[in-house]
């Protein structure tokens, strides 16, 4: 027999009052099973999204009254002291700094790319120098550049 027989046969066998207290506890389950898989994790995604986009908004509100201060404030001593204070704090051997009106030509002894990244981003950013232009050469050292030219201006 397959098993649809003998559920139906199964279900037959019951009495009446059997077969209504078992249909009432399958759409009780069924009820449950779709409240706690379905309907409870939907909503509280759904309150958990809202309360972030009311954290959001607030942040938002927060950061917009903030004034806005220019990031191009002028460069506090001359191009060639923070270039040679800054080489020096990244332990950066500068070969040649030569000043061309406004700006600044650098050259540098083979260093660490990363370690380049790393102090043009000082440079940038924290001292409001820009950067013109760059020219590297891969060095002989695996992950070592060697600057051939870098031209900054304040």
């Amino acid at each position: 027999m397959s098993q649809i027989q003998q559920l139906q046969s199964w279900w037959q066998s019951l009495q009446k009052r059997e077969q209504q207290l078992v249909l009432g506890a399958g759409v009780t389950l069924a009820i449950a099973a779709f409240y706690w898989l379905l309907w409870a994790p939907l909503h509280l995604s759904y309150q958990t999204q809202q309360q972030q986009l009311q954290q959001v908004s607030q942040q938002l509100l927060q950061v917009s009254s903030f004034p806005v201060v220019s990031t191009q404030t002028k460069v506090q001593g001359s191009l060639t002291d923070i270039i040679s204070s800054s080489a020096r704090n990244h332990k950066i051997q500068v070969s040649r700094m030569q000043p061309q009106n406004e700006q600044m030509q650098v050259m540098l002894n083979d260093i660490s790319f990363d370690q380049l990244l790393t102090w043009l981003h000082e440079l940038q950013y924290q001292h409001n120098v820009s950067i013109v232009q760059l020219d590297l050469a891969v060095a002989d050292a695996p992950g070592m550049v060697r600057v051939r030219r870098l031209l900054v201006e304040s």
